[in-house]
C-alpha cells in the first residue's frame, strides 16, 4: 500500500482535495478516483519552476480553478497569517501561463480568498448543438454561459458531453445564468479526468460570468455578487473598448485537517 498525505479544503463549497505528496504518475488515475469520491475536484501541490512562485497546484486535469488557487493560498499560509491581516502570494496553476496573485484575509471563522484571474481572451455569442450561448474562452477553460433557459439534470449533462465532443477544450463549463436572480448553476467537463460535476462554486464560471456582465455594461468596472449553490462569490471586472482588462474573484474559505489515504 501506498499513502500519501491531502486536505480538504472548501472555498464556497467547491470542496477540493489538495494532496500534499508528490504523487506517482502511475498512482494518480486511482488516487484521483478515490478522492472524488469525497470532493469535487482533486489538486497537486507541486514546487514552483517560475520566478517568484511559493507553490505550484496542478488540478486533476491540468484545468485552471480560481477556487483551488484561494484554497490552496490559504492553505499554504494558515501557520503564519493573523486575523484581520491579508498576505498575498504568487502561485503557479495549471492551464495559466503565468503565476496568480493570490490574496487571503484570515477572518474569525476561516479565512476570504481574492484571485486575480488569467486574461479572458476572447467572448462572444456561439451556436452550438442548435443552443446560442455565451462563450467565454478564458486560459485553462471555456464556459458556455445560457441565460435565456433552464435545463434539466441530465437533459444538461447530456449536452455538455455533446459540446465536448465537438469542442478541443480541456476542461468546459455549461453555466445556467439566472440574471434577475443573480444566480448560477454550474456543471464542468475536465476532459483529463473524464469528470462531469455539478459543482457547488465554480470560481471560473463566475469570473466568466462577471466578465460578460461587464462587456455587457460597456467601458468600466462592474461588481457583481454571482450567487450558487455553495454560496456567493464577488467579482470585479474592468472592461474597456469591447475587452476585458481585468477580472478578480473573492470568496470564503474553509480548511479541513490533514488526512492520509492509502491506495494499492
Amino acid at each position: 500500500m501506498k499513502s500519501y498525505r491531502y486536505v480538504l479544503l472548501d472555498p464556497t463549497g467547491n470542496l477540493t482535495a489538495l494532496v500534499l505528496d508528490p504523487a506517482d504518475p502511475a498512482d494518480e488515475r486511482l488516487l484521483t478516483g478515490e478522492l472524488l469520491k469525497q470532493s469535487e475536484q482533486v489538486a497537486y501541490l507541486e514546487l514552483p519552476k517560475k520566478s517568484g512562485a511559493v507553490a505550484a497546484i496542478r488540478l486533476m486535469g491540468g484545468e485552471f480553478c480560481g477556487n483551488a488557487a484561494m484554497a490552496s493560498a490559504a492553505w499554504l499560509i494558515r501557520d503564519e497569517a493573523e486575523q484581520g491581516r491579508t498576505k498575498a502570494l504568487l502561485m503557479e496553476i495549471s492551464g495559466a501561463e503565468d503565476p496568480v496573485c493570490c490574496t487571503v484575509l484570515k477572518t474569525a471563522d476561516g479565512f476570504e480568498g481574492t484571485v486575480e484571474m488569467p486574461g479572458v481572451p476572447e467572448i462572444g455569442t456561439e451556436t452550438i448543438c442548435g443552443i446560442p450561448f455565451t462563450a467565454v474562452r478564458m486560459e485553462g477553460i471555456t464556459h458556455l454561459i445560457c441565460d435565456d433557459r433552464a435545463f434539466e439534470k441530465e437533459e444538461a449533462e447530456s449536452l455538455l458531453r455533446q459540446i465536448a465532443g465537438l469542442l478541443p477544450d480541456e476542461a468546459i463549463g455549461l453555466i445556467q445564468w439566472d440574471r434577475a436572480e443573480q444566480y448560477m448553476q454550474p456543471l464542468v467537463f475536465v476532459r483529463g479526468s473524464g469528470s462531469l460535476v455539478w459543482e457547488h462554486g465554480c470560481g471560473s464560471g463566475s469570473a466568466a460570468v462577471g466578465a460578460a456582465e461587464a462587456l455587457r455594461n460597456g467601458t468600466g468596472e462592474t461588481e457583481i455578487e454571482v450567487k450558487q449553490p455553495g454560496g456567493t462569490i464577488r467579482v470585479s471586472a474592468a472592461a474597456e473598448n469591447g475587452k476585458i482588462l481585468s477580472v478578480k474573484i473573492s470568496g470564503r474559505v474553509k480548511l479541513g485537517i490533514e488526512t492520509i489515504i492509502e491506495i494499492p
